[in-house]
């Protein structure tokens, strides 16, 4: 994020209704609509660390989610299987990652991805366990270490390829809850229709350069405000001051019967205040402490998706519902794309085994395997198989 700040922008068209000082709309292109789509893509985990950090608005806390992130970070390493697992809970990877990588606009810190394998040149890396990792210093099906990077040719590791979520030529309509539309002029009225403008006297169009902290500062609102436009570049008074609690109304049936299916249970121990029947804390097995930490590692559009579009969070529901009724041939770069946003991928190596949500393993995206290949002089040189499954 550093690389970008301060320099690279993009442009925004706004309407801003001033009698009542709120947005209308804006009118946006690729490159903001693309960032705000890169939003569903990232893990709970990072979200967490990046609105902890100052931006315009100051850090804020996204309920326990911020909490449990935080209570991770400070366990120490020996609470953890291996210093790996604490380290891919403190930077999940994201299984869209070459598409965000070169956004015009990328707030993700977490660093670029690379690829390790052992040392041991005769293991036989199309057969045995965990043939390649992401993080350094995994131990490897043979004993050694993972610890020798390896660049391929077999894929394409920096995202160099990747375009974005967008067409190139779509334009868009921004409403003030992060409902996406396409821009045409019937769209426009509509809008000003439902939202009462009846003076046009009243609406003021401005126009807005948007950088690194801008988009920090709407993943903020967007996660704690159902007008985040409004509050990002209309502020009123302090952003928290603003915020009021969300009831979630919504029925867990459904996950609840989905998760029954997988016939899978942990113990835990609760302790109750019988006065109020409140909960003091639990005792748990490890178990059900690696289950919450595996929440860190959930793409939030697929945490909105299993919550079928009621996830009460800000206006993140808005957005993950306009990208779903987008037509994907129009405006989307395919089909397929649109398919992985509304239902993003866990990362490989991300799945828990004793997951009991409904993100099974077709829910990861594919991992690799690495066939070394010696070329002589110290020279080596792997080709990169994607592979479904663990």
């Amino acid at each position: 994020m550093a690389e970008t700040e301060g320099h690279d922008q993009v442009t925004l068209r706004i309407l801003v209704d001033k009698e009542k000082n709120r947005v209308v709309f804006a009118e946006a292109k690729k490159d903001f609509v693309d960032v705000l789509l890169s939003f569903l893509t990232f893990p709970l985990g990072t979200i967490a660390r990046l609105v902890s950090k100052d931006s315009n608005l100051q850090p804020v806390r996204v309920g326990s989610l911020s909490t449990l992130y935080e209570s991770m970070e400070n366990l120490d390493t020996e609470h953890f299987s291996t210093y790996t697992c604490k380290e891919m809970l403190l930077q999940p990877r994201n299984s869209m990652e070459a598409y965000c990588r070169n956004l015009k606009l990328n707030i993700d810190d977490t660093e670029a991805i690379k690829y390790f394998i052992c040392g041991n040149w005769e293991c036989s890396r199309k057969n045995s366990g965990s043939l390649l990792s992401s993080f350094k210093n995994v131990k490897c099906s043979c004993g050694r270490l993972m610890n020798q990077e390896i660049t391929s040719t077999g894929m394409d590791v920096s995202g160099r390829g990747s375009k974005g979520y967008v067409q190139a030529t779509a334009t868009f309509i921004i409403c003030n809850d992060l409902n996406v539309l396409p821009n045409n002029l019937g769209t426009s009225v509509a809008l000003l229709r439902n939202l009462g403008v009846e003076d046009m006297d009243s609406i003021q169009e401005m126009t807005v350069n948007v950088s690194v902290k801008e988009v920090l500062d709407l993943l903020k609102c967007s996660l704690l405000s159902t007008t985040p436009l409004t509050d990002l570049f209309l502020p009123k008074k302090q952003f928290q001051n603003a915020i009021k609690s969300q009831p979630i109304n919504m029925s867990y049936s459904e996950i609840c019967e989905e998760a029954a299916h997988n016939a899978r249970q942990m113990n835990v121990k609760v302790l109750i205040r019988k006065s109020n029947r409140k909960v003091l804390f639990a005792q748990v097995e490890e178990d059900f402490a690696d289950f919450l930490f595996s929440f860190l590692t959930f793409p939030l559009g697929r945490v909105v998706h299993m919550l079928a579009g009621s996830s009460s969070l800000g206006s993140i529901d808005k957005l993950y519902e306009s990208i779903a009724n987008l037509s994907a041939d129009r405006y989307l770069l395919s089909q397929e794309l649109k398919d992985t946003l509304v239902k993003p991928q866990l990362a490989p190596l991300f799945q828990f085994n004793n997951q009991i949500l409904p993100i099974d393993d077709e829910a990861c995206a594919p991992k690799y395997s690495c066939e070394s290949v010696c070329e002589g002089n110290g020279i080596y040189r792997g080709n990169l198989t994607a592979q479904r499954g663990y």
